[in-house]
């Protein structure tokens, strides 16, 4: 894996990760040429999210006050996911989901809950494998330390969870 490496707003180069909610809120940076797009896009994406990721306070308030609608629509986006896929991981139907793309009102707490987690995996997944496109290949192969490839494990908290784990496993060079 490449080293990764962020531009300030100052223009110094230092190595670091490629999350969106590893700067301080407000504090944004640039990424390097070489970073694909998608990557780039998903990094954009999360970006109106980070604060509420900083602290479990500030999710707790995010959770709380329910997710605009709009993030259905960004969690598709960079998962790649189908509607019909992510109504699954979500655990609920796929006319229901369609119906919350379509009400622009605010999740219940229990989808704002799965979706922010959702962004977080995400976030971890594009730091630990250095991009996005590498990260969904990874969720889509079979794991000995979950017994299930970690895609099939989305649609709890326990299994994103345990898939946050083995993320940080990867990162300190630990695997089974």
């Amino acid at each position: 894996m490449a080293t990764k490496k962020r531009i300030s707003t100052s223009g110094k180069v230092t190595p670091k990760r490629t999350s969106a909610f590893a700067e301080p809120a407000g504090q944004l940076y640039g990424l390097i040429k070489n970073t694909e797009p998608a990557t780039k896009r998903a990094i954009e994406i999360l970006k109106p999210y980070q604060r509420s990721l900083r602290s479990p306070s500030a999710k707790l308030i995010a959770i709380k006050n329910g997710l605009d609608s709009h993030a259905i629509s960004d969690l598709i986006e960079i998962t790649g996911a189908t509607q019909m896929d992510l109504a699954q991981i979500l655990n609920i139907t796929e006319p229901t989901l369609r119906k919350h793309i379509k009400a622009g009102k605010e999740l219940n707490t229990g989808l704002s809950e799965h979706i922010l987690q959702l962004f977080q995996l995400f976030d971890k997944g594009m730091d630990t494998f250095g991009s996005l496109e590498e990260f969904k290949s990874w969720l889509k192969h079979e794991s000995i330390a979950l017994s299930a490839r970690p895609v099939d494990v989305l649609d709890t908290m326990t299994g994103i969870n345990m898939v946050m784990d083995e993320l940080i496993r990867i990162d300190y060079g630990i695997t089974v």
